[in-house]
């Protein structure tokens, strides 16, 4: 964000200015939490939800012997799940930007629920194969194209938080779909396997809210059915302000060439992409794997899916706190680093202790930290690209960072069970190396706004006025524009 000024640009975020404003930003926040936020995040807890419960169902069910699928199915499926899913992402987000994120998101929900109720119908190792591929291309554009959506909705002095809480329902899927697992799991038909059971009702109710999402979310903020002509009008100025341009980024569905561009030639943002690989190893990994590792800790069939429920908790917990303290204080990396600094604690005390039920406490205080990288990096490259064309892109672009699923695929192997000592020991140094990454980008990051306030410093009003109506430099390029970090 930036601001025109003689001592040089400085970065702004909104703020409301007296206290009608504040009112406003109260009654508006709270409405779009109910409509929005909320629909998106159980949006998102279906998405966990269909992604996941796979896992659920290889622990606490006869799913690989009735599907005839071999032990490591699972594992390889999750990996051939990221290669549409992971691949697609920055594509479907700019279909996304194109065709409306409320419409994109409402048809994804729609599209990867019948394919999810679809698994009921496994008889064999390549019927599943397919489906995990084609239900990693119905979701490969959600998350980012959520994110973008909620940009357009928040200034980044708000947009944290809701992000963790859209996000959050992630940690929730995994606390949610284990007790829903353990009770569909205990039911027994002649005419139909539990399993089957699972696949149909969670997939049926993810179909069910992709009508209420296209019902209940507004396609642009200034056309939200549920404000009043006040708030509307409000809001829409607040983005404007919090971004410090026209609302293309929101009443604008084009994508240009130049956009794509400089969302890719942007090395800094592409490494913060490259290092939320490393951070979100152990959510992939924990996400699907819980439920067996469980098992490994001395819990047994249904129980293990039952004892995975109260880690997740606490991760969304956790997720929540760290958000709110990174939006008061307008941090991100540091945060970010907070987070996967306590991820680590976690894993250390996993590998090296051999008592069960340590090792099963601390895996709550490694998921208290460990999904935070995810929606803390979305915040912060949404806060660093004002333009909504390369933002929407870039966002799409974070979305690769889920390659961590085709890793954690390949390592949380059932050879190294029950500890699976080794594919911790893999994600704690990953966890290690994602730490030293994000300080290195922040360092970079203020260096780069050092370099610019002085070059801006003995400029005239004129030359900041050149500068803004310059297409000379675009977006976070031009010499006024301070970075977050």
């Amino acid at each position: 964000m930036l601001q025109t000024a003689r001592s040089g640009p400085q970065r702004v975020h909104y703020q409301p200015e007296n206290e009608e404003e504040a009112r406003l930003d109260k009654s508006i926040n709270f409405k779009c939490d109910f409509f929005i936020v909320l629909v998106l995040a159980i949006d998102f807890l279906f998405q966990g939800i269909d992604k996941t419960n796979v896992g659920f169902a290889q622990a606490s069910s006869t799913f690989l012997k009735d599907a005839h699928l071999g032990e490591d199915a699972v594992a390889n499926a999750l990996s051939l799940y990221s290669v549409t899913y992971v691949t697609l992402q920055p594509f479907s987000a700019m279909i996304g930007r194109r065709v409306g994120a409320r419409n994109w998101i409402s048809a994804m929900l729609g599209i990867w629920g019948v394919i999810s109720m679809a698994h009921a119908a496994t008889r064999k190792e390549s019927t599943f194969q397919a489906l995990r591929l084609l239900l990693g291309a119905a979701e490969a554009g959600f998350v980012p194209t959520s994110f973008y959506y909620l940009s357009t909705i928040y200034p980044k002095e708000y947009l944290g938080f809701r992000s963790g809480m859209f996000t959050g329902m992630y940690a929730v899927a995994g606390a949610f779909s284990g007790l829903v697992a353990t009770g569909v799991l205990k039911l027994h038909s002649g005419a139909i396997r539990n399993w089957q059971i699972l696949f149909l009702l969670e997939g049926g109710l993810t179909v069910l809210m992709a009508f209420v999402s296209l019902v209940s979310l507004p396609g642009r903020v200034e056309t939200a059915w549920f404000l009043s002509p006040a708030e509307r009008a409000h809001a829409s100025r607040r983005i404007n302000v919090d971004v410090g341009q026209d609302l293309d980024h929101v009443e604008s569905t084009s994508l240009t060439k130049q956009d794509i561009v400089d969302a890719f030639r942007d090395w800094r943002k592409l490494a913060i992409v490259a290092c939320n690989i490393f951070i979100v190893l152990p959510v992939t990994a924990f996400t699907t794997f819980l439920p067996v590792m469980t098992k490994g800790m001395g819990y047994k069939g249904v129980n293990a899916s039952l004892m995975s429920v109260p880690p997740f908790v606490v991760g969304f917990v956790g997720l929540l706190i760290i958000m709110k303290l990174s939006d008061r204080t307008r941090e991100r990396s540091l945060w970010l680093v907070v987070g996967v600094l306590i991820a680590i604690i976690g894993l250390i005390v996993m590998i090296t202790s051999s008592d069960n039920k340590l090792r099963y406490g601390f895996t709550h205080v490694c998921l208290a930290g460990a999904f935070v990288g995810g929606p803390i990096v979305a915040a912060w490259l949404a806060g660093n690209s004002p333009s909504g064309g390369t933002r929407s892109v870039i966002l799409g672009i974070n979305g690769w960072s889920n390659l961590a699923g085709v890793i954690s695929g390949q390592i949380f192997k059932a050879k190294y069970a029950p500890t699976y000592n080794y594919p911790l020991k893999v994600t704690l140094i990953s966890l290690g190396a994602a730490v030293v990454g994000f300080l290195l980008i922040r360092l970079s990051y203020m260096q780069v706004n050092r370099k610019r306030r002085t070059e801006t410093a003995l400029w005239t009003e004129q030359e900041f006025a050149q500068e803004m109506e310059s297409s000379e430099r675009r977006g976070d390029r031009k010499r006024t524009f301070v970075y977050g970090y």
